[in-house]
């Protein structure tokens, strides 16, 4: 029996860059059009700022957008569905349909965003659906600790606001919802991404036929978080079976000069299988099931994160050997073959989310929220290339410390510490 080694995978061959034709309307909507033959399916996402609206009105602006029968009808009919979501950031409409059924999605499409019909049969079941939904995340000890983590990190902004509740929804109504639609869904500041076998040139045609006439607005723009305060809390949930810990520590952009040797680091301290905490927490002392680091980024914060979910009683063990390892990631510097396993799996991991339509499309949308030209792709293998081992330490010292961390640990406190009563 062979045991198998990431090193002996050979490199992949140069990445292949979407070729992407773009477009701005007149209206202020950028227009992302890419062909991919693979599949004849269309894949489409719309995305359109919505900072600071009221959030259970945006819950509900989003479900009823996605769940009226007479739009699913009609995206059925065409091989295809819709659906929509919302965060502080944005909201999203995005589907898949027949490549040969483009015109008519968009023109479905059109008319969602310029003339919904919110009917009022229908707003009740959104609201329904939308308390019963947030009911279930409000009993998730996933949720509580996601929110209070959240909340520590940035306070009142709209990123730490916890989600709305139950009553929040019952008490907004359907006339709010029409209001916002009508104030915020709107051209200006949104992009409009379409992958799929279809020609760009004649795709991003269709778009001006279907949505040139979509009126712009005012865009209002996501005041950036507080300063950061590193801080550790913890929130006190007695008859809880495991603790759950969660990190956060700033990170820069992805454009920044040190971000492929941070991320480089991030994959080796606990970014995949093979990363430092997994062997320690997992393979090791079989504390827990999936330790795991990642970046995370939105349009105004960029952390690195760490998350643990551990059985009560090797709590305070667990949460000791995270701050080691991050600890060690200064103190025994990377070496060579880690730098290139994990070095490996980043650049395969790109290729493999380009190699779905699905997959493309989402990338294209988060190049295109952060302001990155499809040109940057095309950069990435040789950026992590160039990154030495001095520079994943020097990343690490900078960015993936407890000192600098927002620490969050959710737990039967009585329990976990139990020496500390």
């Amino acid at each position: 029996m062979t045991t198998f080694d990431l090193l002996d995978v050979p490199t992949p061959g140069p990445l292949r860059v979407p070729a992407v034709h773009e477009r701005t309307l007149g209206n202020g909507l950028r227009v992302l059009a890419t062909r991919r033959t693979s599949t004849p399916l269309a894949e489409v996402c719309l995305s359109v700022p919505f900072a600071h609206a009221d959030p259970a009105a945006a819950v509900l602006l989003a479900g009823a957008l996605s769940d009226s029968s007479r739009v699913q009808d009609r995206a059925r009919a065409m091989g295809g569905g819709l659906s929509a979501a919302v965060d502080a950031d944005r909201l999203r409409v995005a589907g898949s349909v027949l490549a040969d059924q483009l015109p008519d999605f968009l023109a479905l499409l059109g008319e969602v965003v310029t003339d919904p019909a919110y009917p009022a049969d229908e707003f009740g079941l959104a609201v329904d659906t939308a308390v019963q939904g947030t009911i279930g995340v409000l009993a998730s000890p996933v949720h509580h600790v996601a929110e209070a983590l959240n909340t520590r990190m940035f306070g009142d902004h709209p990123y730490g606001l916890p989600i709305p509740r139950p009553e929040d929804f019952r008490r907004t109504s359907r006339d709010a919802v029409r209001a916002l639609h009508a104030e915020r869904v709107r051209p200006s500041g949104a992009g409009l991404v379409l992958a799929g076998d279809f020609d760009p040139v004649a795709a991003s045609d269709l778009v001006e036929h279907a949505l040139g006439g979509w009126r712009p607005g005012p865009e209002v723009p996501m005041r950036p978080p507080g300063p950061w305060v590193p801080g550790r809390s913890i929130v006190d949930e007695p008859g809880l079976p495991q603790s759950l810990l969660r990190m956060a520590m700033p990170a820069p952009r992805y454009d920044a000069t040190d971000y492929p040797a941070l991320a480089l680091a991030a994959m080796v301290f606990g970014g995949y299988f093979s990363s430092r905490l997994v062997q320690n927490i997992r393979e090791e002392k079989g504390f827990s099931y999936s330790p795991r680091s990642t970046l995370l980024h939105v349009a105004q914060a960029h952390l690195a994160t760490v998350s643990l979910d551990v059985v009560t009683a090797n709590t305070a063990a667990a949460v000791e050997e995270v701050h080691a390892e991050l600890t060690r990631m200064t103190d025994r510097p990377v070496t060579p073959p880690e730098l290139d396993r994990a070095r490996r799996y980043a650049v395969g991991t790109l290729r493999l989310r380009l190699a779905t339509l699905t997959g493309l499309a989402a990338t294209l949308c988060e190049l295109d929220l952060h302001g990155l030209p499809v040109a940057w792709l095309a950069g990435h293998d040789a950026r992590l290339a160039a990154v030495t081992p001095d520079e994943v330490t020097a990343a690490a010292r900078e960015y993936l410390t407890p000192e600098k961390a927002v620490t969050v640990l959710l737990c039967d406190e009585k329990r976990a510490y139990p020496a500390a009563r």
